[in-house]
């Protein structure tokens, strides 16, 4: 089967401040991903496939992106970007009665941090940012194609979208493992992996009790490039939690994705429910080689 690989990272538009917290923010979260997701990528056995960095519109102008898009052409890194924000549903920003109790939490939470009220943020749980997405989509797909016939590598019958994070690490192997399987019209899912402290460098095991957010969803590439039909082959997917709700799946692996936590980090802590045993430090390094190097 002719199969095209595309690694897929949000760099902002997710959560509240509209996506982006800051220059300061975001100046941090480059910095994390040179040193996490980065190198994991770049030490995979298998090379082939496209990262893809997607950001919101606001970002094409900054500054440090214009300074990290160099960085990383000048490492010749084989990297692909859009400016039009998520290309699935923000889970941070469901429109029911859960989804609002949730980020009514998440508000309280940066309030408790900052040391302070913030009423926009209390006005933007109430905003349906997922509205956009059919829009969004579509731009970022027609992007996306563009540049894939520019490389004359738009003749594939089979799309894997592999979704992580800036700042979580693959195991070195994963690309590899991923592009011997043969494609079926669903998702390939992990279950359990590490945990860690990049501020600390502690690693332990992490074991969720939901679906983490590392899948790679298998598209027909007719159904992939269609917005319409893409976004059916989704079903009512709101979070990577309900992977294997919608799709048939098959489980990867266990130890394969590392979860990186930082001080910054608006969502996972180290002293999470999930965290499992800990690892001795004698022992971290000869793990985090299969990560980072």
């Amino acid at each position: 089967m002719n199969k095209l690989h595309l690694v897929y990272t949000p760099f902002t538009g997710v959560g509240l401040h509209n996506g982006y917290r800051g220059d300061e923010w975001y100046k941090y979260r480059i910095e994390l991903f040179k040193q996490t997701l980065l190198p994991s990528l770049r030490q995979q056995t298998n090379q082939n496939f496209i990262h893809w960095l997607s950001f919101r519109k606001e970002e094409k102008e900054n500054p440090l992106t214009k300074e990290f898009l160099q960085y990383l052409i000048e490492i010749d890194y084989h990297f692909i970007v859009t400016f039009n924000g998520l290309i699935y549903r923000d889970d941070k920003f469901v429109v029911n009665w859960k989804g609002r109790f949730w980020n009514f939490g998440r508000v309280l939470r940066d309030c408790w941090r900052d040391k302070k009220i913030n009423f926009k943020l209390f006005k933007e749980v109430l905003i349906d940012k997922n509205k956009t997405l059919p829009e969004r989509l579509e731009v970022s797909l027609e992007g996306i194609k563009r540049f894939l016939q520019s490389q004359g590598i738009d003749k594939v019958e089979w799309i894997y979208l592999t979704r992580i994070d800036s700042d979580d690490m693959f195991h070195k192997l994963v690309i590899q493992e991923l592009s011997t399987l043969e494609p079926f019209e669903g998702a390939l899912i992990f279950r359990n992996g590490l945990l860690y402290n990049i501020n600390t460098g502690q690693l332990a095991r992490w074991e969720p009790t939901t679906n983490p957010p590392f899948h790679t969803i298998m598209f027909p590439a007719k159904i992939f490039f269609d917005v319409e039909k893409h976004l059916a082959y989704m079903k009512d997917f709101k979070t990577h939690e309900e992977i294997p709700r919608i799709f048939r799946t098959k489980q990867l692996p266990n130890g394969r994705y590392c979860v990186g936590v930082h001080s910054k980090h608006i969502s996972t802590i180290w002293n999470h429910p999930f965290r499992g045993k800990e690892f001795d430090q004698k022992d971290i390094k000869s793990i985090m080689v299969n990560f980072i190097g």
